[in-house]
């Protein structure tokens, strides 16, 4: 258990570490303009919004935070939701109907595995990355008023890989189809201004829908859905997790006004050049160390080291700790048998000198040896 932290170091179990697992990508968790937003939201609205947002619970602060968001993004309408997993949820429950297909890659998140098996439609998981399974997939006969759908990540949560947004679009606009997408890692972090992978691919206007979430690197709570108007009137009317959900609390809403704002102004930029610089770093000390790393340009704050069996994560994550860095060990079935491993994160706030303690920690008790 994280006992303290102050988004970089804290105590852990009793004991003090670097923290190098955390979703706070900008470190805007703690920043004082978030945490003061959300205490003026609370204190002009409120606790709690009081109720479903289809009954009472819709609040000014809301429509207001979902104008910024459709700006943001670009696009005709937002919709803001009590949690990432009610919103894949209310997308594909909202968007598809009997008879529908539904291509899913095989590493989506949790919440998009289960919004497809909660949906009417048939689902058809595509082998991670495999493009030419998306349209063999698309391909297949369905029935003649059937939608199609591809369902995918823009950076996928464990691996640390974006997801090939512009050869999805492709493939379904081939067939009619439509491409819905969940930026939740990538928002704020990756792409110009901090728009996403699908913006990074040149691809945001080819996408029907995009979810993102307030609680990584918009350093809050909460997520959202953003596309065309039609779209979230559908989810409104039919997307059950949202219609069945108390509004997000104002206090959320305000921290995701405000860390919205930071990430669209030049302290966001700059925060983004510390993180990439934070990673770059990481990432080079471990092709250094033999350890993987990938490509040490790479932007993206996830950086897994893969070590194999359920046992070895274990004690490699124990020893860690003792060593005073604390990285999650995963395993299955969050992660395929034999592909455990510690899962990095890296936050604008690590400086040069918290990126070299980890990596001297890490080679200390690295499994390698």
């Amino acid at each position: 258990m994280v006992e303290t932290s102050d988004g970089v170091r804290g105590r852990v179990d009793g004991r003090e570490a670097l923290l190098l697992c955390s979703n706070d990508y900008l470190g805007l968790r703690l920043h004082p303009g978030v945490v003061a937003a959300a205490a003026a939201a609370a204190a002009a609205y409120g606790g709690g919004s009081g109720s479903s947002r289809m009954i009472a619970g819709s609040l000014p602060i809301h429509r207001e935070l979902e104008a910024d968001l459709a700006d943001w993004l670009g696009t005709e309408a937002a919709l803001v939701c009590s949690s990432g997993y009610q919103a894949n949820l209310a997308l594909i429950g909202g968007l598809t109907r009997r008879g529908d297909r539904v291509v899913s890659d095989a590493l989506n998140h949790a919440s998009l595995i289960d919004g497809c098996r909660l949906s009417h439609a048939r689902a058809r998981v595509a082998p991670h990355g495999d493009l030419a399974a998306v349209r063999r997939f698309l391909a297949e006969e369905v029935g003649e008023d059937a939608q199609r759908f591809v369902v995918g990540e823009g950076l996928y949560s464990m691996d640390g890989d974006r997801g090939d947004v512009a050869g999805w679009c492709a493939a379904a606009g081939a067939v009619g189809g439509h491409v819905l997408v969940d930026e939740a890692h990538a928002l704020g972090v990756l792409g110009p201004g901090g728009r996403g992978v699908a913006a990074e691919a040149g691809a945001a206007g080819d996408v029907l829908a995009r979810v993102g979430t307030f609680g990584k690197a918009l350093g809050g709570h909460g997520a959202f859905v953003a596309g065309d108007a039609d779209v979230r009137e559908l989810i409104v009317n039919r997307g059950r997790t949202y219609i069945f959900t108390t509004g997000l609390p104002p206090a959320a809403v305000g921290a995701a006004r405000e860390g919205l704002r930071v990430v669209r102004s030049a302290e966001g930029d700059e925060l983004r050049g510390r993180l990439a610089a934070a990673v770059g770093r990481f990432r080079r000390g471990l092709r250094d160390l033999g350890l993987g790393g990938g490509d040490v340009d790479d932007a993206a704050p996830i950086v897994p080291v893969v070590v194999g069996e359920a046992g070895v994560a274990m004690a490699t994550y124990e020893a860690l700790l003792d060593a005073g860095v604390y990285a999650m060990a995963i395993r299955p079935p969050t992660v395929p048998d034999g592909t455990c491993r510690l899962r990095f994160t890296l936050s604008a706030n690590h400086t040069a000198d918290d990126v070299d303690e980890a990596l001297a920690a890490l080679d200390s008790v690295s499994p390698r040896r």
